[in-house]
């Protein structure tokens, strides 16, 4: 983020679900992005390395729709995961767009440095309703954590025209697309 951006009030909620999410302490990373933007990470038995924000919410955004982001990596990969975040919390601050569910948001070329990796897609996470809504004290949904996914052109191509559930299939697991040092698996469909 550049600049200073005005922050909306804040709701308890948010910090208390990240902090509780899986059910696990959290690591928090000494640096924040932008300044405001606290990232966490947590590492269940029963999978993946992941990466979670908390302060997202209080940037406002054109859907005034609270989220949090979640992203998941193989261990090592913390980094990819920090450019990832980076770069929708800066489209989130600077052009108040948010991250659409199950649509790619593709790049003209690689964004992680010696990979294939070149979109995002926020899809349902793998833990269920329990870690995607935030609610509050009442039991009132208030917003969201938005898990991205890291992927290649093709993947993206294949998420936008046949859906997530189809990619998933098509690669046989999520587990699949963590790594994001894998191979572009679909040819070199173009960016649109």
């Amino acid at each position: 983020m550049t600049g200073d951006v005005p922050l909306v009030p804040g709701e308890d909620a948010f910090p208390l679900h990240i902090f509780d999410a899986l059910g696990l302490d959290p690591v928090v990373f000494k640096d924040r992005i932008g300044g405001s933007v606290m990232v966490i990470e947590k590492r269940p038995d029963d999978g993946p390395v992941t990466i979670l924000t908390s302060g997202v919410s209080r940037i406002p955004n054109e859907t005034d729709e609270r989220i949090e982001l979640a992203v998941e990596v193989v261990d090592g990969q913390q980094g990819a995961a920090m450019v990832a975040l980076r770069m929708v919390i800066n489209q989130i601050a600077i052009n108040h767009r948010t991250p659409p569910v199950l649509v790619p948001w593709r790049n003209d070329e690689p964004f992680l440095t010696g990979t294939a990796i070149s979109a995002l897609l926020v899809t349902p996470s793998r833990w269920g309703a329990s870690f995607d809504e935030v609610r509050n004290e009442a039991g009132e949904v208030v917003g969201h954590v938005r898990t991205l996914r890291l992927l290649t052109d093709g993947e993206a191509a294949v998420a936008g025209e046949r859906g997530w559930d189809a990619l998933v299939a098509e690669v046989g697991s999520v587990e699949a697309l963590l790594d994001v040092e894998r191979a572009e698996q679909f040819g070199n469909p173009g960016v649109q």
